[in-house]
């Protein structure tokens, strides 16, 4: 009589995998739940990560992020609707909103050639609450813009080399207002991205002393 024999090699060896794959998987968990997750998440179910400091990691990568996304934008506020109004005496509506110049304001059209790879600044110069209307547009393609202020004379009055942005952008054309936070000067940085030579024709009207070149070369 012949005997059979269930446990062949081929079924131990599947069992000694099933036992390896799940050894593996537990081995997996143990690792996210004592080192992944109070390092990348502040989770802690264990309790090891606070002892072994990996929940301090997660802290500073929270504080390093943060102090990358973190910018102060500066609003001002427009008049509130009044509840009751006295048409026989209106408020006054002063500055920002409301200036009065004793000289009447300028404007100028510039054209602007930049060759690839050429950067250039041009300032509005402009006394603190004074206004300006601009636009720029590039004849062809686009270029790199840092729109922003900075103190110019009053400077000792400022953190060194304090400056503030209006705006920062890629683009063929931009067209706005500003009113002068502060008296200095105030435009326009430009950096030609393109392979090609570009035109840019920057018109501005208001209240400023002159516009001018402050350098130029290439990047």
């Amino acid at each position: 009589m012949t005997k059979n024999n269930n446990h062949s090699p081929q079924s131990n060896s599947n069992g000694l995998n099933l036992k390896k794959i799940i050894g593996i998987f537990l081995l997996a968990i143990m690792i996210t739940v004592i080192f992944v997750l109070p390092a990348e998440y502040g989770v802690d179910p264990s309790g090891i990560g606070s002892k072994l400091g990996l929940l301090e990691l997660t802290e500073d990568s929270d504080k390093e992020a943060n102090q990358i996304i973190e910018v102060t934008l500066i609003e001002g506020s427009f008049p509130v609707i009044p509840e009751v109004f006295d048409s026989w005496e209106p408020d006054v509506l002063g500055a920002p909103f409301s200036k009065t110049n004793n000289t009447a304001y300028n404007s100028n059209e510039l054209i602007i050639k930049l060759e690839s790879g050429e950067q250039v600044e041009y300032k509005a110069l402009m006394q603190q609450g004074d206004a300006i209307v601009y636009s720029w547009v590039v004849d062809k393609g686009i270029v790199y813009t840092d729109f922003h202020a900075d103190p110019a004379g009053n400077a000792n009055l400022y953190p060194d080399d304090y400056f503030i942005r209006y705006r920062e952008s890629e683009t063929a054309t931009s067209s706005g207002s500003i009113v002068a936070p502060f008296s200095g000067n105030h435009g326009w940085y430009w950096l030609n991205i393109e392979e090609h030579t570009i035109e840019i024709t920057l018109k501005v009207a208001g209240f400023y002393s002159e516009i001018k070149e402050l350098g130029r070369s290439f990047q």
